[in-house]
């Protein structure tokens, strides 16, 4: 399937924002202030699990940016990309619940629907990244 310049972008895109995402992962700026780990803290309290957490999801996060990048350029691995790259689908689609749509719900009406709306549309974004870079959603 020959892709167009916009998923070109797009797959460019996404897999530059979950490589540097899982990097800053293990770096403080990250790991203290990101919406996150702020929505793990939030499931988990804090602690010892919530860094275990953080790390795995920025180990996810790289291998993901990673595996679209391969993709992109036709470098196939004997790795089920697909797969793992679904599985980041879930665990992205779950932070969203967490990050946006819970605190959304809970503060509906606080008037700040445009600050709610651009980090839900990011993360939007991310996530259709995601799905798309998978054969089964429009990948190659």
């Amino acid at each position: 399937m020959k892709q167009g310049i916009g998923m070109f972008l797009m797959n460019i895109a996404v897999a530059c924002y979950l490589f540097c995402a899982g990097i800053l992962g293990f770096n403080n700026r990250w790991f203290d202030s990101s919406e996150i780990r702020k929505a793990v803290i939030g499931l988990l309290g804090r602690g010892d699990a919530t860094n275990v957490v953080v790390i795995i999801l920025a180990v996810f996060a790289i291998a993901a940016g990673v595996f679209i990048l391969l993709r992109l350029f036709n470098i196939n691995l004997p790795l089920p990309m697909d797969l793992i790259l679904m599985v980041l689908a879930v665990v992205w689609l779950v932070l969203i619940l967490m990050m946006d749509i819970i605190p959304g719900l809970q503060n509906f009406g606080d008037g700040n629907f445009i600050d709610w709306l651009l980090p839900f549309s990011t993360h939007l974004m991310v996530l259709a990244g995601i799905l798309l870079a998978t054969e089964r959603f429009g990948g190659r």
